[in-house]
């Protein structure tokens, strides 16, 4: 599925010094995502750039959240472009057009809440250029456990 192979594009964003390992998606598994939040009752909508020519590889897209019963503020889920089409402003597009996509079929929406990592730096441009504003700084923290 060209989705799967796309979502796998996350597993090399920029993460500072966390290390939360790498997932693999398939078909099922993004079918299973799906259905938890339809199960919710959220709304998942999904933007994507396709590669030219008609392989079916999916070049890069954006994920945003409209949780059940919200009327004011989406939530930003992935936005990931494949390696081999990096460089070419695909992540500031598939964003930019999620953004007109929610103007246009959902008016009240008038927030979106996105996070990153302060070293993903082409994402954090990406998200200047579209007009996000700094809101908060969160820390975490990894702490590995040894087992016997």
């Amino acid at each position: 599925m060209a989705f799967a192979s796309a979502k796998n594009a996350m597993n090399d964003m920029p993460m500072g010094d966390m290390d939360f390992g790498s997932r693999t998606w398939t078909a099922d598994r993004v079918r299973a995502m799906a259905e938890v939040l339809a199960d919710r009752g959220d709304l998942l909508l999904t933007t994507a750039a396709l590669e030219k020519g008609g392989k079916g590889e999916m070049a890069g897209y954006t994920e945003i959240v409209i949780r059940s019963g919200e009327t004011r503020r989406a939530l930003q889920y992935d936005t990931a472009v494949a390696p081999a089409h990096r460089g070419h402003g695909l992540g500031l597009w598939v964003k930019a057009e999620m953004v007109r996509r929610l103007r246009a079929e959902h008016p009240g929406i008038e927030e979106v809440e996105t996070d990153n990592a302060q070293d993903n730096t082409h994402m954090i441009a990406v998200n200047h250029r579209l007009g996000f504003r700094f809101h908060r700084s969160t820390h975490e923290y990894q702490l590995d456990l040894l087992t016997d």
